[in-house]
């Protein structure tokens, strides 16, 4: 038998291209879903900031100063029981505007309460507070009589004045607009809550307390 002087056939193994080319399509995808991933998060990231700038601040209104002028009651019994007041508060408000755009306001007014009923009425102008800046208000009311003496009755308003002290409530509304980004408007109304105490004696504010709150 005659052997064979032949080299035996070389074995290759499996070709390394595709294992190549499908670990290569594998970082692809992950470098893509990591992409989208960041586009994602920087675009939630994103729409919380601008959400933050379009939610506009509250504007405060606030009181700086209240002087009362004038008469409290006085009863003047002949020829029939009848009551005399002459009574103006001066106030003196501020309005302030956090927000990176002009606030716009329409005519700002105040009215004045005692016992629960309005006997007063103040009103300025319609204006523009500057971005986070401020704007001072100042309007005069004049109480009126009648009104006192119906809320209270004579005999209620006469146990104020021996008390030597009158309380009064002035609530003051700002409504307006805020217009962000050039574009985005937004209505607001700034208002506040006041309680003065008036001293029957000198006509001079005893105490006074008040109370912000703004709607959106």
């Amino acid at each position: 038998m005659s052997e064979s002087g032949g080299m035996p056939p070389e074995s290759h193994g499996p070709h390394p291209g595709p294992q190549k080319a499908g670990r290569r399509r594998r970082r692809v995808l992950l470098c893509l879903a990591f992409t989208v991933l960041v586009l994602l998060l920087l675009s939630a990231a994103a729409a919380i900031a601008l959400l933050a700038i379009l939610r506009p601040r509250d504007p405060v209104t606030e009181l700086l100063s209240v002087n009362a002028t004038g008469v409290l009651p006085s009863v003047v019994q002949l020829p029939t029981a009848s009551v005399q007041l002459n009574l103006t508060f001066r106030l003196v408000l501020r309005v302030r505007n956090p927000n990176p755009a002009a606030f716009r306001h329409g005519a700002a007014t105040t009215s004045l309460y005692y016992r629960g009923a309005a006997v007063g009425y103040g009103e300025v102008p319609a204006g523009t507070v500057p971005s986070r800046g401020a704007t001072i208000v100042r309007m005069n009311m004049t109480v009126q009589g009648d009104r006192v003496v119906a809320a209270a009755g004579i005999g209620g308003l006469i146990a104020d004045v021996l008390a030597g002290e009158m309380e009064f409530e002035a609530r003051t509304d700002v409504p307006g607009t805020v217009v962000l980004l050039g574009f985005v408007k937004r209505s607001v109304e700034a208002r506040s809550v006041c309680r003065v105490v008036i001293g029957v004696a000198d006509v001079s504010v005893r105490r006074q307390e008040c109370d912000y709150e703004t709607k959106l």
